[in-house]
């Protein structure tokens, strides 16, 4: 479970906890096991023990609840619950395609991070940052980078590529019909819109309009 988890933060995180869960247990058996033996009394290293799982459950709670945004994905951890833990090990790598059906339902457009990512984009024109990816998205909205494909996944059906290409493309078209920019070169609009390079410029313009640069330029006039 751990190595497929891409996010170094979260891995970090994960190890530490069960560090220390493992240390707390570690030393709860061997506390047992003396005063089992040696008639010890162990009752005031037990009551740390207890006050130290009580903090480490509040923090569990806290860093998944506040950081990570478990409590937005309570129908996913539900069904990984109760379902066979081997099976779903074996899909961790291709989570985005196997999302359950009910969860899927329950992630609609009006999800608030999905509207504050259309925001993003809308107004701060994020796109236009040629080395934009999930992690940054992520950062910005306050959840992981995991979720942040399965929301646009689940919405608008497409993955987080296509889905940022789309606004590039747009921009590109509203440059195009501004007069603004009749001296820039397609390239120059394509890079401009956050591109970053011919061949995924005009690969992705010909994916969302169906016409090369070129073609959609000379059609508009």
């Amino acid at each position: 479970m751990i190595k497929h988890l891409k996010d170094p933060q979260e891995k970090k995180w994960v190890i530490t906890l069960l560090t220390i869960i493992y240390l707390l247990l570690f030393i709860w058996l061997t506390t047992y096991m003396t005063g089992l033996f040696f008639g010890s009394d162990i009752s005031s290293i037990m009551s740390v023990l207890a006050l130290c799982a009580t903090f480490v459950m509040h923090w569990t709670a806290y860093i998944g609840i506040y950081k990570y945004k478990l409590a937005k994905n309570k129908d996913a951890i539900s069904h990984f619950l109760n379902n066979n833990s081997a099976a779903s090990y074996a899909h961790l790598q291709v989570a985005q395609n196997s999302i359950p059906q009910d969860y899927k339902e329950s992630i609609t457009a009006d999800n608030l991070y999905f509207q504050k990512l259309e925001l993003l984009c809308k107004d701060e024109h994020i796109y236009t940052d040629s080395t934009l990816n999930r992690e940054k998205v992520a950062e910005k909205l306050g959840i992981s980078p995991g979720y942040v494909s399965q929301i646009v996944n689940t919405i608008t059906g497409d993955n987080f590529a296509h889905y940022i290409n789309q606004y590039r493309v747009e921009a590109v078209k509203e440059m195009i019909s501004d007069p603004e920019y009749e001296n820039y070169t397609l390239l120059t609009m394509g890079l401009e819109s956050g591109f970053t390079s011919k061949t995924t410029f005009y690969k992705a313009f010909k994916k969302v309009t169906g016409q090369t640069p070129n073609e959609y330029k000379n059609t508009s006039k």
